[in-house]
């Protein structure tokens, strides 16, 4: 029997580009999560007006109010910061936000509590190349990244987060850089049936900057059509993982 694989995209920072990345995840299928903060002293943030637009087809999810990474702040700032954009985004598009995601994948207990205190289902993380999660741990982890990372950078990334599952699997850390679409096909070989999450990420204005259209377009062509897959938003795939008892 064929595995199921569940496909979650997910677009960070709000940037008007997020309606152009859209437009191509509308024409292949494939559903997005956007986390938004509602202002960003360093990246241009949507438009009210074009928040509630991107609002009508994908989900919308908490990115704090200013885009600032929670390490820096103290008790009091960090719970305005997650606690906050939470009511203020409902506001703007006119629907309930479930999810959230950490600004820079920056974030303590603390904060995790503070993401639950706010009625989020999870925090989505920075963390790469995962195919699974447990949902006790409130946090969502992603599997690739829309940017051409080095073998060495993805190397480093799991010796930092501890995880070395995937340099045991796959030696391809060593071989010399990886495009982000190869990096794909190699995660996807290794899902298993509790691990069968593929959760690809990015931030529109970034792929503008690499020049790599081209290539998400490429990835998005490639996941809509596998077999026996199921395409979700963040929140309906936690929603999904909590109620299979799925790691």
């Amino acid at each position: 029997m064929e595995k199921k694989i569940i496909v979650t995209t997910s677009w960070d920072d709000g940037h008007p580009l997020d309606l152009k990345l859209a437009d191509l995840l509308d024409k292949y299928g494939v559903k997005g999560t956007f986390y938004v903060p509602i202002r960003n002293s360093e990246q241009e943030v949507m438009t009210p007006q074009q928040m509630k637009l991107l609002a009508t087809k994908h989900e919308l999810g908490g990115h704090t109010v200013n885009h600032i990474y929670l390490n820096t702040l103290g008790d009091e700032s960090a719970k305005h910061e997650i606690m906050d954009c939470k009511p203020m985004l409902e506001d703007i598009i006119g629907k309930k936000v479930e999810a959230f995601c950490y600004p820079g994948g920056k974030y303590s207990q603390r904060d995790i509590d503070f993401v639950q205190d706010a009625g989020y289902l999870f925090g989505r993380t920075t963390k790469l190349l995962r195919t699974g999660f447990a949902p006790d741990s409130k946090l969502m982890h992603t599997s690739v990244q829309t940017y051409n990372h080095s073998s060495m950078v993805l190397l480093k990334h799991c010796l930092k987060n501890i995880y070395f599952q995937p340099i045991v699997q796959n030696l391809f850390f060593l071989s010399g850089n990886k495009n982000f679409v190869e990096l794909i096909e190699s995660t996807l070989s290794r899902l298993t049936e509790s691990e069968n999450v593929l959760h690809l990420w990015g931030h529109s204005w970034e792929i503008e900057e690499q020049g790599l259209w081209n290539e998400l377009e490429s990835a998005l062509k490639l996941l809509s059509g596998l077999k026996n897959v199921t395409l979700m938003n963040n929140s309906e795939c936690w929603k999904y993982m909590a109620a299979n008892n799925s790691v």
